[in-house]
């Protein structure tokens, strides 16, 4: 495997580490503003890490056809990620109070959910072919990104010292990224770009996953596993998923490229 891309993984599980210890000693949990050190140091770590997995994709020499083949730890991956969504869209529609908007909200996971378990199962079987028929349910499972986007830039707290609204943005810039980039490589063979889709599977493996994880951990300590019948954390817990299978394909991206 490219050493760049082995220092951008390893680099990423050290910023989850950081962001750990960050949320449980230098951040108050209430409110989620930092207590200790100054607030761009926790910026600067996590655009440090981002922009040093973008350059290790790009400089890489990945073969996105690799993942049009069996890969169960990848299904697993994407098959959590479409029971994590899955049940946000049900608790989501379960405590809407007739809300056309989170209503709407619910249709884009479900969307995601059924993307995601196409997804999950085409990799499980041994003579793979394409999740769906067209790629129609790829760009419908990808909208529920976009709209988190605009949702958090409408919702985002005016203090930049609250680290978490604003990372949660590159974090679905990420995903959606690497998702549109997946999509392609597996519909459109002939016209994707490896370096791309190596680029956002890293940033999601680092944003979704590593940087995610602390705050899920820290949501099931404060409130127990009654957090899990939450549409919140369970959306986060689909998140790290995401992030897990852009981990999977960057690396499986990366060795083909150099057994070609």
């Amino acid at each position: 495997m490219n050493s760049l891309i082995l220092v951008s993984l390893i680099l990423s599980v050290l910023l989850g580490i950081f962001r750990g210890i960050d949320l449980t000693f230098w951040t108050d949990a209430e409110t989620g503003l930092c207590v200790v050190g100054p607030v761009w140091l926790r910026y600067a770590a996590l655009a440090a890490v981002v922009g040093i997995a973008v350059a290790a994709g790009r400089s890489s020499q990945p073969k996105p056809d690799a993942l049009r083949g069996r890969c169960i730890p990848s299904g697993v991956a994407a098959l959590a990620a479409a029971v994590c969504y899955g049940e946000t869209a049900v608790l989501r529609i379960l405590w809407m109070h007739s809300s056309v908007v989170m209503l709407l909200r619910a249709v884009l996971e479900a969307l995601c959910a059924f993307w995601m378990l196409g997804l999950g199962l085409s990799w499980l079987r041994k003579d793979w072919k394409a999740p769906t028929r067209s790629l129609t349910p790829a760009v419908l499972g990808s909208v529920i990104f976009y709209w988190c986007v605009l949702a958090r830039f409408m919702e985002n707290s005016s203090s930049w010292h609250r680290v978490a609204p604003t990372a949660m943005v590159w974090q679905l810039l990420a995903g959606l990224v690497f998702l549109s980039a997946l999509a392609r490589a597996l519909y459109l063979p002939g016209t994707s770009d490896g370096r791309t889709l190596c680029a956002g599977a890293l940033a999601s493996f680092a944003l979704c996953l590593c940087w995610e994880m602390p705050s899920v951990v820290q949501m099931l300590t404060e409130n127990g596993s009654a957090a899990l019948l939450t549409p919140e954390l369970l959306f986060r817990l689909g998140l790290c998923c995401v992030g897990v299978l852009g981990g999977l394909c960057a690396v499986r991206c990366c060795r083909a490229g150099q057994g070609a």
